[in-house]
């Protein structure tokens, strides 16, 4: 941080507006939007962690009297008598979240507190957290993108987040057998609009979605999906003007915590200052592909 440019007057201008006693931070995402959406595990170990996925197994039908039990977990499944066992094999797998490290701080000068009249460790403080929430959806959104670019049978939305496209995402879901609990829609702001000036779906004469919708401006769940906006959704590969959005059910991606966010100041004696400092540790990653599905809308 630069230091005042000269005795009593003014402050560096990394320092944020100053209106009365109070602070006007740019405005910003200030808490994770997504970290509700997902699996989470918390006080985890090490450098990675396992969510562990087990597949579908079946049942024996008819068994003949005395006759062995077929484990779902079994490969080859003879039956000796006339019983038919119908499902898939259950067998447990592992996908594994990478743990990364993160920190962001602010260094604030022991004379630069006598020059104002705010609260600048408190109000950096805030903006450090803020900054950190972001990073933990961004490391949720990490992952649903590689998940998105191995994906056979995306949405293309071409004509936009649509009524008819929004049943399509969710017959989908459903015809996977993918619990209708805890579902998300992750959009952006643009694709939220669709969904507005969609006149089957918003109306207060006839629409699924009247008063609410049409006074706030925001839907905030719709088909079973809770909506959630976010600005940190990326464009289609090299694409311009399309953005990759994502239907999800929570325990299909998971969020591994080894530190929650963090806050704390200390004193730097060498550098007559207080360090602001937030720290972070946790990975995501995409556990069932079948509970999460890829939406690219054009903007």
């Amino acid at each position: 941080m630069a230091l005042v440019t000269h005795a009593g007057t003014s402050l560096s201008n990394s320092f944020v507006t100053m209106f009365s006693d109070d602070v006007k931070q740019a405005y910003q995402q200030m808490t994770s939007k997504l970290v509700d959406s997902v699996r989470v595990v918390r006080n985890v170990t090490g450098s990675t962690y396992k969510f562990h996925k087990l597949s579908k197994g079946g049942s024996i039908k008819n068994k003949a009297r005395f006759e062995d039990l077929t484990a779902m977990s079994e490969t080859t499944k003879t039956l000796a008598g006339s019983g038919v066992y119908t499902g898939g094999t259950a067998q447990n797998s592992i996908v594994t979240a990478t743990l990364n490290n993160f920190h962001s701080a602010e260094y604030i000068d022991d004379l630069d507190l006598f020059k104002t009249n705010i609260d600048l460790r408190s109000t950096f403080a805030s903006a450090i957290a803020s900054a950190l929430s972001r990073a933990v959806d961004q490391e949720i959104i990490d992952v649903l993108n590689t998940n998105a670019t191995t994906d056979q049978s995306p949405f293309n939305l071409s004509a936009g987040l649509t009524k008819a496209n929004l049943l399509l995402i969710h017959e989908r879901l459903n015809s996977l057998d993918v619990p209708t609990n805890d579902r998300v829609l992750v959009i952006s702001p643009a694709a939220l609009t669709d969904l507005l000036t969609d006149t089957t779906l918003v109306s207060a004469a006839d629409g699924l979605i009247t008063n609410q919708a049409l006074a706030t401006g925001f839907i905030p769940s719709v088909f079973g999906f809770r909506v959630v906006i976010s600005n940190l959704l990326s464009n289609t590969g090299t694409t311009s003007g399309v953005r990759t959005c994502f239907a999800m059910q929570k325990e299909a991606v998971g969020l591994a915590l080894a530190q929650d966010i963090t806050t704390r100041i200390d004193y730097v004696p060498q550098k007559a200052s207080s360090i602001v400092l937030g720290t972070m540790s946790g990975g995501s990653s995409v556990i069932d592909t079948d509970g999460v599905v890829t939406v690219n809308i054009t903007e």
